[in-house]
C-alpha cells in the first residue's frame, strides 16, 4: 500500500455487482452473483462535490441544555480499540438478520468478536471483546474509505485481496482506520439515568436517508477543535485539524423493551431541554466519536467518502451507527454509578 498503514485496499473488478442486479433470492437468505464490472463504474463511485463544505463557513449549532438540579453529568468511556484485528463484514444482525451482505457496505466493529449477520443473543454472551474492561457489547458504523486511483490500478489491486468479494460494486476505496475511537456513555440533563436492558439494541441516523427522507438521519460530521458545528455533508477542515464523525444515539427506554418492530419506537432522543418524553425512562446515552487523518488535499478534491447503500450514492447524511449492549450487570452498574455520581470514569 502507498499510503498509511494498516487501511485496507477493495477493488471494483472483484466486487459482487450492480448493487440493484446483482441480487436474487434464495431460501435461508441472499445469493449474490458476481461480475466483472464495467469501464463507467469509476465515473458512477465518485462522490458529488456539492456534498462537501468547508467547516469555517458554518456557524455554530450545537446546544446542550444546561443541567437541571437532578441532571447526571458523569461520564463513562470504554476502551475498545480501533478494529486493529480487522474485523470487517457487510452485515447488520439488527437490521437485517440472518441476511449476509444485508448492509450492502462494509461495518467497522469494535468490541464483541462474533458480530456477523447470525448474531443474537446467545451466539453474543462470551464471545470475547477488544474492550479492555470487558464489555462484549457490538459497537459497529459503515467505513470511511479515501478513493483516488483510475479503475487500472484497482484491477491490478483485485490480484492482492482475498477478501474483495465481501461487497457490493460502489463501495470501493482504501478504508481509513480512525485515528480514534471514543466511546463514552454520558447521563441525562434532567434526571438520573436508570440501566439499559441487557441486548438493548439502538441505532443512530438512518443508513437510507435518500430513500426514507430526513427523519431519522442525523448530522454527524464536523471536525477536531470545530465540534460546536455539526454538518450533513462531508467537512473540509482547516489545516491541522482532522475529520470527525460524531454518533449520539438516542437515550430515553420505553420501559425494558430491548427492540421494535422498526428499531427505533423503543427508545427516542430527549427534547430540547434534555427531557424524556412522559413514560419513558433516561438511559445512558451513548456518543461514538470517530476521528480519520484525512490528507485536507483529499477533502479539497471530494475523494473521501462514507460506505453506503447503493441507492445513497455516498449520501454523508446516511451516516449511522449501531449499537448492542452486552455488558455484563457489573460493568453497567459501574456505569450507571459514575454518571449519576457525576464522575468521569475510563475503563
Amino acid at each position: 500500500m502507498t499510503r498509511n498503514q494498516g487501511r485496507h485496499r477493495i477493488a471494483r473488478r472483484t466486487k459482487i455487482a450492480t448493487a440493484l442486479l446483482g441480487l436474487s433470492i434464495a431460501v435461508g437468505g441472499l445469493v449474490v452473483s458476481t461480475t466483472t464490472g464495467d469501464s463507467d463504474s469509476a465515473a458512477a463511485d465518485e462522490v458529488d462535490k456539492s456534498l462537501f463544505v468547508d467547516i469555517t463557513k458554518v456557524r455554530p449549532n450545537v446546544d446542550k441544555p444546561e443541567p437541571g438540579r437532578n441532571a447526571s453529568t458523569g461520564s463513562f468511556t470504554v476502551d475498545c480499540g480501533k478494529n486493529e484485528n480487522g474485523h470487517f463484514n457487510p452485515d447488520n444482525f439488527i437490521a437485517q438478520p440472518g441476511i449476509r451482505n444485508g448492509a450492502q457496505h462494509l461495518h467497522d466493529y469494535v468490541g464483541n468478536l462474533s458480530t456477523n449477520a447470525d448474531s443474537d443473543n446467545e451466539s453474543l454472551l462470551g464471545a470475547g471483546t477488544t474492550c479492555e474492561n470487558g464489555d462484549e457489547s457490538a459497537y459497529f458504523w459503515p467505513v470511511v474509505r479515501i478513493d483516488t486511483e483510475e479503475e487500472g490500478e484497482q484491477n491490478q489491486a483485485a490480484l492482492e485481496e482475498p477478501d474483495a468479494d465481501n461487497e457490493l460494486a460502489g463501495n470501493d476505496g482504501e478504508i481509513q482506520r480512525p485515528a480514534t475511537v471514543d466511546i463514552t456513555f454520558k447521563g441525562n440533563a434532567r434526571e438520573k439515568v436508570k440501566e439499559m436492558p441487557k441486548f438493548l439494541r439502538i441505532l443512530y441516523g438512518d443508513a437510507k436517508a435518500t430513500a426514507n427522507g430526513p427523519v431519522n438521519a442525523r448530522k454527524s460530521w464536523t471536525c477536531t477543535g470545530s465540534e460546536d458545528r455539526l454538518v450533513k455533508q462531508y467537512p473540509i477542515c482547516p489545516e491541522g485539524s482532522d475529520v470527525k464523525r460524531v454518533h449520539t444515539f438516542p437515550s430515553c427506554l420505553d420501559g425494558n423493551d430491548i427492540d421494535s418492530e422498526n428499531h427505533r419506537d423503543h427508545i427516542k432522543y430527549p427534547n430540547e431541554n434534555g427531557e424524556c418524553a412522559n413514560g419513558l425512562t433516561a438511559v445512558p446515552e451513548l456518543t461514538v466519536s470517530l476521528t480519520y487523518k484525512i490528507p485536507r488535499a483529499i477533502q479539497i478534491a471530494g475523494q473521501y467518502k462514507v460506505d453506503s447503500f447503493p441507492e445513497e450514492d455516498h449520501n454523508p447524511f446516511s451516516d449511522h451507527d449501531d449499537f448492542a449492549n452486552v455488558m455484563s450487570e457489573q460493568i453497567m452498574d459501574r456505569l450507571v454509578d459514575c454518571v449519576n455520581g457525576g464522575r468521569k470514569c475510563r475503563e
